[in-house]
């Protein structure tokens, strides 16, 4: 298993693209919890667009030379499905903790699993921070905004579950008995309550998760690893189990996918 319990959703398109940038809010930060990255690219390269599954959901705007877009979107959407992207110079974003997002918004990470919704419609005053971000040209300026909107959600009444959060920190490698005697809730409550709140089986998300906690462990090691030792640290029974797995979620084999990180 990882030697470490602080898990990163990675996103080769963003990280590998040209002029990347990320911050990871400091410990004891009110929003540390569910907040993963901020991050900003400069000089886009629509190219490089291979996103990895990860559950998540980010606040994302999309520079051009002329206007700005804003979007709440789920992590499995084509950028090349938004007609603008061609004039696309920058992305600034926010990558929120899977599962953390509680009533921080108008909507739920379900809703957007396959689509994105504009900041007017999915942030409370969501117009005015869509156009404070059009506004905003710096990095730290434009995390200003969207932390200030964050912390005084968090400060509204902000609530959530742990049931995600202990999926995640088993890197993935839970089973439903062991949810059960940890949180006293039944098999098929746990199973509803992941599908209602994710829009995905308590199954299909571990898969993911153990996807990502591969690629975390991949770059933990700076890429000093044999693949049969990848998948047994990263909780898969052997290679095969981890290129099956590899295979439904990407399309790749595990090899092209850790060579992103090379």
């Amino acid at each position: 298993m990882l030697e470490t319990n602080e898990f990163l959703s990675y996103q080769p398109y963003l990280e590998l693209n040209n002029n990347y940038q990320s911050y990871v809010p400091i410990e004891h930060n009110i929003i540390r919890d569910i907040v993963w990255e901020v991050y900003e690219v400069d000089d886009f390269d629509l190219g490089k667009t291979v996103a990895l599954p990860d559950v998540c959901a980010d606040i994302m705007t999309f520079y051009t030379d002329d206007n700005a877009y804003s979007f709440f979107m789920g992590g499995s959407i084509s950028l090349h499905e938004l007609d603008f992207m061609k004039d696309v110079k920058s992305i600034f974003g926010v990558r929120l903790r899977t599962g953390m997002l509680g009533n921080l918004f108008r909507c739920d990470v379900k809703d957007i699993n396959n689509s994105r919704i504009a900041m007017s419609d999915a942030l409370w005053n969501g117009r005015e921070y869509e156009k404070r971000m059009a506004e905003a040209d710096q990095f730290m300026q434009r995390w200003e905004i969207m932390s200030s909107y964050l912390e005084q959600r968090v400060a509204h009444n902000y609530k959530t579950n742990n049931i995600v959060r202990e999926i995640i920190n088993s890197q993935g490698c839970i089973a439903i008995k062991e949810l059960e005697d940890k949180t006293g809730y039944t098999g098929r409550y746990l199973r509803k309550m992941v599908k209602d709140l994710l829009g995905i089986s308590i199954k299909q998300f571990c898969e993911v998760i153990k996807f990502q906690w591969m690629c975390n462990y991949y770059k933990l090691r700076q890429g000093d690893v044999t693949l049969s030792d990848l998948a047994l640290q990263s909780g898969y029974y052997d290679q095969s189990h981890m290129n099956l797995s590899c295979k439904k979620l990407t399309g790749e084999l595990p090899k092209k996918i850790i060579n992103m990180y090379s």
